[in-house]
């Protein structure tokens, strides 16, 4: 697993063995909690044209139906969460050298 792309405190696309992930940050008063969504050939293929900007109007929808209770996350796998934070931090780490 490997970041792509992030838009600092909003969201990060996250690739897990071909497939593209959006990982959103949902914020709303105290409460934030993240989002994850796998992009469907369309929205995969929205992004390989549109770039960085498609991702963003992506993850204000998906933010919107979260704080809606109308998010429904898919199953991901069990070791999702420790992967990605790792993948997070590597990315982190390559853009501080």
């Amino acid at each position: 697993m490997r970041v792509i792309a992030e838009e600092p405190w909003s969201w990060f696309l996250l690739e897990d063995d071909g497939k593209l992930f959006l990982d959103v940050l949902v914020e709303n008063g105290a409460i934030s909690f993240g989002a994850t969504a796998e992009l469907n050939p369309e929205q995969a293929a929205r992004y390989a044209r549109e770039g960085i900007g498609y991702l963003s109007g992506l993850s204000n929808e998906m933010r919107h139906q979260a704080l809606m209770r109308q998010w429904s996350e898919p199953p991901l796998p069990a070791d999702w969460a420790k992967r990605s934070v790792a993948a997070v931090h590597e990315w982190r780490k390559r853009r501080n050298e």
